[in-house]
């Protein structure tokens, strides 16, 4: 029973991610104006619920396959690490501009 309970927390602190992650990117994203969204293979990404979410929020979801790191790894340096550093630069604008530190 514990793990169905863990299960479903995850799964609803996920969806409310996802509604956070609406709100803080506001007008850039929408049903025209989709982004791609990369994620792992964990299961409270993977449920009919957050996908739903996520489509009418203008995301495609895309999932990583599980034990795959290794084949993944030159992603990390090139491509994700890269993204971070962009992506915390862009969220630290962003927060001093709308006041949230």
């Amino acid at each position: 029973m514990a793990m169905q309970s863990k299960a479903w927390m995850t799964t609803t602190l996920f969806k409310k991610f996802l509604s956070f992650f609406k709100r803080s990117i506001g007008s850039g994203i929408s049903l025209t104006d989709r982004n791609l969204f990369i994620l792992d293979g964990h299961g409270s990404h993977v449920n009919f619920v957050a996908i739903e979410q996520a489509k009418e929020f203008g995301l495609n979801m895309i999932t990583l396959p599980s034990h795959t790191s290794h084949a993944f790894q030159s992603l990390n340096v090139a491509c994700f690490k890269p993204f971070k550093i962009a992506f915390r630069k862009e969220r630290d604008i962003t927060m001093v501009k709308r006041n949230y530190t």
